[in-house]
């Protein structure tokens, strides 16, 4: 991987919400050709945005709910 993949990735991760901890390890786990590791560790940071997502969702559920119920 040459240095402008590297920074190409690099952003892209953090783009996506990736701490500053989990893009070093997925870079070093690209750079050691772990590519196993590298998308273990991008499922991970899915993971955990997607459920950030649902508790947002139900967030919003809730509001709804409410906002129904007073505007009956």
């Amino acid at each position: 991987m040459n240095r402008f993949e590297q920074n190409e990735i690099r952003e892209n991760l953090s783009e996506a919400g990736c701490t500053e901890s989990e893009v070093t390890q997925i870079i070093e786990c690209i750079a050691c050709n772990d590519l196993k590791g590298a998308n273990e560790k991008i499922t991970a940071c899915r993971k955990k945005h997607l459920d950030s997502l649902h508790e947002s969702q139900k967030c919003i559920d809730r509001l709804d709910y409410l906002s129904f119920h007073l505007n009956r």
